[in-house]
Formats: structure tokens, C-alpha cells, sequence
């Protein structure tokens, strides 16, 4: 069961006649390894980490010269963070768009198989949920926006997600289907929330199942992924470049997948009803 629910999440490209994802990935992967090869970005953090240890070890006397004095921060160094910025930003806006484009393809085969009257069965699911397909225009507006809100709410929400991590845990396989259920057209940006939540309610330990699996997974090649550094940095940029874009748009296939679930086939008596 273990292996079958790794190849299920981690085989990303197997969307669509699977060239649209492969290109989504290697644009991806691309973008965020330039990030280090920014011959305008300035790695070097030292005058800075100093300026920090002064303000540590000085007297509380001390203290208001120091905050008088300039930020030991280049321009480099602005530059530098500000495209790390952009690159999470960049992995966020391709996990969107895999989900958006995975939910799409997935509702359209669906539409197709139940217009041939294939099975009865597949009856359940289509009188049960609504199965519009989202209009190209309406998603591409609505992928904007909800970069616009990331963008905005990615700093705090990270902060308060880490101060709160076991919280954060706990909480997460109740709406990390969200901006599936936003981008599917189902809901609003603000409305998708609860809508998930309440789908999520019988689904919790399996939701939670395939995000510890995600979770591991990320471990596993943070550990790794960086003794190439040893090596070659080059080897290392490219490797983890690769390797976060696969992790992001593996989790963005499991948030479209268990969206679909849980609208198809929920839960009801502690058994799922016979479907597709």
C-alpha cells in the first residue's frame, strides 16, 4: 500500500498526454536554479551576522548607537533574498497551476466517459457533485488572484505556521485542498476554506496518511540532496532545484487527487459507496 501511494503522488507527469507537465517542470526547475547563478545577487550574509552578534554581546546603553548606525546590507544581498522570494513564489504559482490543470483534465474525462454511458455506476459520482469545467479565461484570472493573496499572506502565514507547527500539522489535512477547490470554480477564495473543511472531516487519517508520506519524502531529500554540495555547487543548485520543484508539484497532485476523492466518493457510514 506504501509503494502504490508513493507511485499515485509522486508520479507527477502522468496528467494529461503528460508533455504539458514535463515543460511545466523543466521551466520550473529552470527558474529556480538560476536563482543562484544571479550574477547580481550577493550570497554573503558575514557583515550582517557580525553586525548581529555585536548587537547581542553590546549593554542595553549601547544599544540605541548601534540601531543608529546603518544596516550592514548590500544591495547584493536585497537582491539575493528578494529571488529566493520569487523562486517560492514561482514553485507555489506551478503546484497552482499542476492542481488547476489536473482538476480540469480530470472533470472533462469524466464528462466524456458519462456522456458514453459506460458504467453505471459512475452515475454516483456525476449527479452528486457539480462537474463544470472551469472556462481557460475564468482560471487564468483566478490563478492571478490567488498569487496575489500568497504573495501577500506568504510571510506572516509562514511565520505563524512555523511558531505554530504542531498546530499547523494537525490543521493541515483539513484545508490544504483549498485552493483546489478555488481553482476547480466550486468556491470562492474565502469560501473554499470551510467547504473543504467539512468535506475533510471523514477523510482526516488518510489526507494525513499521503502528507506524512509528502513530508518523509521532503526530508529525505533535504538530507541528501545537499551532501552534493561537497562535490559541485553547480551539481547541488540543479539537483535541488529539481528535486523542491518535484516535491511541490507532488503535493499539488495529491491536494487535486484527494479533492476529487472526497467530492466523488464521500464517506458515509464509515464506508465509501461503490463507484468508479
Amino acid at each position: 500500500m506504501f509503494f502504490s501511494a508513493a507511485k499515485t503522488i509522486f508520479n507527477i507527469d502522468n496528467v494529461g498526454n503528460r508533455w504539458g507537465v514535463r515543460i511545466l517542470y523543466f521551466v520550473t526547475v529552470v527558474l529556480n536554479a538560476a536563482i543562484h547563478f544571479n550574477p547580481f545577487a550577493d550570497k554573503d550574509f558575514t557583515p550582517l551576522s557580525n553586525w548581529l552578534m555585536s548587537l547581542y554581546n553590546v549593554s542595553e546603553m549601547d544599544h540605541e548607537g548601534i540601531f543608529l548606525s546603518s544596516l550592514p546590507i548590500t544591495k547584493g544581498n536585497i537582491i539575493y533574498l528578494l529571488t529566493l522570494l520569487g523562486g517560492e513564489l514561482i514553485l507555489i504559482g506551478s503546484a497552482y497551476i499542476y492542481a488547476a490543470v489536473y482538476v480540469r483534465l480530470y472533470r472533462k474525462e469524466k464528462a466524456a466517459r458519462a456522456s458514453k454511458d459506460e458504467s453505471g455506476a459512475i452515475n454516483y459520482a456525476v449527479n452528486s457533485i457539480p462537474d463544470d469545467v472551469i472556462k481557460p479565461g475564468k482560471l487564468v484570472l483566478r490563478i492571478l488572484l490567488l498569487m496575489l493573496v500568497t504573495a501577500i499572506v506568504l510571510l506572516p502565514l509562514v511565520t505563524i505556521a512555523l511558531y505554530f507547527m504542531f498546530f499547523t500539522i494537525v490543521g493541515l489535512p483539513f484545508i490544504f485542498t483549498a485552493p483546489v477547490a478555488y481553482l476547480s470554480g466550486d468556491k470562492g477564495i474565502f469560501s473554499s476554506i470551510p467547504y473543504v473543511a467539512k468535506l475533510s472531516l471523514r477523510y482526516y487519517f488518510a489526507n494525513m496518511r499521503s502528507i506524512a508520506l509528502v513530508l518523509i519524502v521532503s526530508v529525505i531529500l533535504n538530507f541528501l540532496v545537499p551532501l552534493l554540495g561537497n562535490v559541485s555547487l553547480t551539481a547541488y543548485y540543479i539537483v535541488d532545484a529539481a528535486a523542491t520543484t518535484w516535491v511541490f508539484l507532488a503535493a499539488a497532485r495529491l491536494a487535486a487527487l484527494s479533492y476529487c476523492s472526497m467530492k466523488d466518493f464521500p464517506i458515509k457510514r464509515g464506508r465509501r459507496p461503490y463507484a468508479i
